[in-house]
């Protein structure tokens, strides 16, 4: 069974990232917020959505799953990013599949980070063939941190960032330590494939 291009929770139509969505991905980088989340060490690069927004392409297209571009059904406005994929950047985790959640902040605040990353987790273990998923947050992001502890993954390991020269926590959540969300009391989630 393949990897859902697209999904829809209560509030979010979870899709993957198209070559059009440029405008899209550079609004998401393009907040400060968003980089001293990420990269809080490293130099403000409002282009790099650029090289992001290709890797997202190349990912979907050599694995079969990939970040899904996160829209407020309500607002019909790319909110951010959700979902699982191989954190390369990391090259002795580049083989695991990492859960990522990004979102622009007027955003923030409202469980939809939650809700996206509770969707990315029911798929990724319904239709990826890995056992466990992983969450590399810097340790200064504490609303990504609080994310990762509320979905139930745990504080694993620390493993040094290549490129900034510092440590990320690799936050971990084995398959069987999931509960659906259907279990949990979540709205229903609708995924197709095309």
């Amino acid at each position: 069974m393949s990897y859902p291009e697209e999904a829809e929770t209560e509030r979010l139509r979870l899709r993957r990232w198209r070559a059009d969505d440029g405008p899209a991905m550079a609004a998401i980088w393009r907040e400060p917020g968003v980089w001293s989340a990420i990269q809080p060490q490293g130099p403000f690069d409002p282009d790099y959505w650029r090289a992001m927004l290709d890797r997202q392409l190349h990912h979907w297209e050599r694995y079969g799953f990939g970040l899904w571009a996160a829209v407020e059904r309500s607002s019909a406005e790319v909110a951010g990013w959700v979902g699982p994929a191989h954190p390369a950047f990391v090259p002795e985790l580049a083989d695991r599949i990492e859960i990522g959640w990004t979102l622009r902040s007027a955003f923030w605040g409202r469980g939809l980070a939650t809700e996206g990353a509770t969707a990315a987790i029911d798929a990724s273990f319904n239709h990826l063939d890995t056992n466990e998923l992983i969450s590399l947050i810097h340790g200064a992001n504490q609303r990504s941190i609080a994310l990762a502890t509320r979905l139930g993954m745990r504080h694993a390991r620390e493993v040094p960032h290549p490129e900034l020269g510092e440590n990320l926590s690799v936050y971990a959540l084995p398959r069987t330590a999931w509960s659906p969300s259907s279990k949990r009391g979540a709205s229903p989630h609708s995924a197709s494939s095309r």
